[in-house]
């Protein structure tokens, strides 16, 4: 899926905030290309679980738009331009 995101720092996050949810195996962010490749059981998660806890940490995915409260409270190398809703 495609998750918004800048840095090293933004990696970390978004790849703790993935694995954070039951049933994700594994989680690895692309900051280059903006994509997280995931392996989770589909009998325990969903992909829109995965996409929430991504984005209740600020970051945008393909799918979902993080509040803007919470993506304020973004380091300032970790804000990203983001797309218009």
């Amino acid at each position: 899926i495609t998750v918004y995101g800048n840095c090293g720092s933004c990696k970390k996050a978004i790849e703790k905030a993935a694995k954070s949810v039951d049933g994700v195996e594994s989680a690895n962010w692309d900051k280059k290309k903006k994509t997280l490749t995931i392996a989770y059981e589909d009998t325990k998660t969903s992909l829109n679980l995965i996409e929430k806890a991504i984005t209740a940490i600020g970051y945008d995915t393909e799918n979902l738009f993080a509040d803007d409260t919470v993506y304020e409270n973004l380091h300032s190398c970790c804000k990203y331009d983001r797309k218009p809703r």
